[in-house]
């Protein structure tokens, strides 16, 4: 892990585990939410169609770790990938609580060291 995600700790919101893999808190997860999408997609559809079916939180376990892997992998990837880019964009959108539309440079230099995974901005989505 490339470190530059966030320093251990940002205006009281701590961003990185003992391991110092990112941790998913709200503007980090807001900052990634397209590589989210579209990386974790089959895994989110799965857990939500688990929900929907069976309202014991504890039925739906498996699926939920599913989720909670994929998202640790895609941060832990765009970290060592374009940590410094991402890093921007995430304290960007925590100091304008988590509004899109102020950090629209930031997001476009995450998305020009990766582009966004296909598909992972649904129709109609304004993010």
């Amino acid at each position: 892990v490339s470190g530059s995600l966030l320093p251990m700790e940002y205006a009281g919101v701590p961003a990185r585990s003992p391991d110092g893999a990112p941790l998913p808190v709200s503007h980090i997860l807001y900052a990634a939410n397209k590589y989210i999408a579209g990386d974790c997609y089959s895994a989110n559809k799965e857990f939500m169609a688990c929900k929907a079916n069976d309202a014991n939180p504890a039925a739906c376990l498996k699926e939920g770790e599913r989720v909670r892997a994929c998202v640790k992998a895609v941060l832990k990837s765009l970290d060592a990938d374009c940590g410094a880019h991402l890093t921007a964009h995430s304290k960007c959108i925590f100091k304008n609580n988590n509004k899109f539309e102020m950090c629209r440079a930031e997001q476009a230099k995450v998305e020009e060291c990766r582009p966004p995974p296909a598909g992972s901005r649904p129709e109609g989505a304004k993010y």
